[in-house]
């Protein structure tokens, strides 16, 4: 619970004010100096109690003019109810006039990182191909036998901007395939149909619309998402 009553001011800030907060309560820790384009923080007397660091898209495939990618995003214990939802809106309010048009971040199931508080915000999930159907090799490093979980790829949009449906096209009609016969719950194929990947949603639309379809209903199962560490 918040440790007094003033409320939380949000504003464009530095690494150094994110950074505090983020090596206590971040699971992936502060970030380096260079790896921030832009930082939003939540001051509450003179305390960083949110922090988001954004910067340039680490996909060669997303532009990297207009989309910013969530590299941190870190909700203090002194935060307070809603501050996810209220640390979203002010990011929006702040990085739209900056020119921003696509926000973009990735959720971690292997950290319990379910997206809820994604859905919540309502970003749109934009999935990759290696999420519809994970290759044999998992998600590796290049050079290492370390294996990693693919993660889930959420899409806020800011403004208009053309590209984004070419740009997040799965363009992998096998593994849209394989993920629907894969039996998801009737939610997740429901979350695809309103994908901003236009191949996907388009494929969960008919599967929605097939007399035969038979997905499990009700709402999928998830964990509380952890405020120390939202993504």
């Amino acid at each position: 619970m918040p440790t007094s009553g003033t409320p939380i001011e949000w504003r464009v800030g530095t690494l150094a004010d994110a950074n505090d907060l983020l090596s206590r309560y971040h699971y992936l820790g502060p970030v380096k100096s260079g790896g921030a384009r832009i930082v939003i923080v939540g001051m509450r007397d003179d305390k960083a109690v949110c922090a988001q660091v954004w910067r340039h898209p680490t996909s060669r495939r997303l532009p990297p003019d207009g989309w910013l990618e969530l590299s941190r995003w870190c909700l203090g214990p002194d935060a307070g109810p809603n501050a996810g939802s209220m640390n979203h809106r002010a990011a929006v309010r702040l990085l739209r006039p900056l020119g921003a048009t696509t926000l973009v971040s990735y959720s971690d199931p292997s950290h319990g990182h379910t997206g809820a508080l994604y859905r919540a915000c309502n970003w749109l999930w934009a999935p990759t191909w290696q999420r519809l159907r994970p290759p044999p090799t998992g998600a590796g490093n290049w050079g290492t036998d370390r294996r990693q979980n693919v993660k889930d790829r959420w899409v806020f949009n800011l403004a208009r901007d053309d590209r984004r449906g070419a740009v997040l096209l799965i363009e992998d009609n096998g593994a849209i395939r394989h993920w629907l016969r894969s039996q998801p719950w009737r939610a997740e194929v429901e979350r695809a149909s309103r994908s901003p990947a236009p191949d996907l949603a388009a494929a969960a639309r008919r599967a929605l619309a097939d007399p035969a379809y038979t997905g499990p209903r009700g709402k999928s199962p998830s964990r509380a998402e952890g405020m120390h560490h939202a993504n």
